[in-house]
């Protein structure tokens, strides 16, 4: 039958490497999008000033949706446990909830500090190069959490290998923070972190030892 991969003793396997891959990554393009569309569900308040993006909030769906497109991924082709699927959902959803506020959390410490002093333009290098590192240390801490709920039914993913390069691919598009700040565009960030990150973790799934 057509709709016997959704019972729960059809076998979960993976395709080819290339599918996957595609796959996910358009996982990654499809929620990080979702961030700019408009939902009645909450938004993450970020406190204090000169937040992250230059908006109040940031959009939850886009977490959520993400994190429900990595765990249906574990449900089709790793395992059919739900238990483990569940735990996926929670864990990289965390990681987004965590990406975001480490940015926020750097960008303010580094915005309200005397780096580059106190003289006309110092603030506007610090806001810089809370940006960028945010960025960086922001995706490489929501990648990290995303690898370890993807390895929990993943076995795979376990490898070092493998979690450090969704590590290494978040932290990388971290960098486009920057551009999504100046812009004033969510998706700017989203759509290339989740997309990396999504692409790793299906890369790692099909990875030969």
């Amino acid at each position: 039958m057509v709709w016997d991969f959704l019972k729960n003793d059809f076998e979960a396997r993976l395709p080819h490497r290339a599918r996957v891959v595609l796959t996910m990554a358009t996982v990654g393009v499809l929620t990080g999008l979702i961030s700019s569309l408009p939902t009645p569900l909450p938004s993450i308040r970020l406190e204090g000033d000169g937040l992250v993006l230059n908006t109040a909030s940031s959009p939850l769906h886009a977490g959520l949706a993400f994190a429900a497109g990595i765990a249906l991924c574990m449900w089709f082709w790793v395992t059919r446990e739900l238990g483990k699927c569940v735990l996926t959902f929670v864990l990289v959803f965390l990681g987004w909830l965590a990406a975001v506020n480490t940015a926020n959390d750097l960008y303010q410490a580094l915005v309200g500090s005397t780096v580059f002093g106190t003289e006309v333009g110092a603030k506007e290098g610090r806001q810089a190069i809370a940006l960028v590192l945010g960025g960086v240390l922001a995706g490489a801490v929501g990648a990290g959490l995303a690898a370890f709920g993807a390895g929990i039914p993943a076995k795979a993913i376990r490898r070092p290998k493998n979690w450090t390069r969704v590590v290494l691919a978040g932290a990388v598009a971290g960098v486009m923070l920057y551009p999504a700040a100046q812009l004033r565009l969510p998706f700017v960030i989203f759509v290339p972190w989740q997309a990396l990150v999504a692409a790793s973790i299906g890369f790692g799934l099909t990875r030969r030892a």
